[in-house]
């Protein structure tokens, strides 16, 4: 059934997921912050604090959307941790084997990948705007 009003990309949110990944990257962001601020060793400015802070976030929710793929994948909470861990593992493992290769390359694939961690959350917060304008 073909659709001449409404023609476009179908765009895929789970909005009990977005939530659930924005409470966990600002939980643990907010719990790893308060540890690195109050660590005596750690000299640190402001910005470095906020920075620390936006990094925190970001790779929660890596993890937090890793957990999800993991889950859809799946279907068991269980499993699909084992099998989150195992693929963090696996990729931290690559980076440095590609890094241990060529110090330019590695360069490259570590700078692609904090490219495409800033990607994720760009993402979903971009989703999850189109979903709530479509809704309301």
């Amino acid at each position: 059934m073909s659709d001449e009003i409404n023609e476009g990309k179908i765009i895929v949110f789970n909005p009990t997921g977005f939530i659930l990944k924005m409470l966990f990257s600002i939980g643990m962001s907010v719990l790893l912050s308060s540890s690195y601020s109050n660590s005596k060793s750690v000299n640190s400015n402001f910005l470095q604090k906020i920075f620390f802070a936006i990094c925190a976030f970001v790779v929660c929710w890596f993890a937090a959307s890793m957990f999800g793929f993991c889950l859809r994948a799946t279907g068991n909470y269980i499993i699909a941790v084992i099998l989150m861990v195992f693929l963090i593992a696996l990729l931290s493992a690559g980076l440095t084997w590609i890094g241990g290769k060529s110090e330019l390359i590695g360069y490259i694939v570590g700078i692609a990948f904090i490219l495409f961690l800033i990607w994720l959350p760009v993402n979903d917060i971009r989703k999850a705007i189109y979903y709530i304008k479509n809704t309301i």
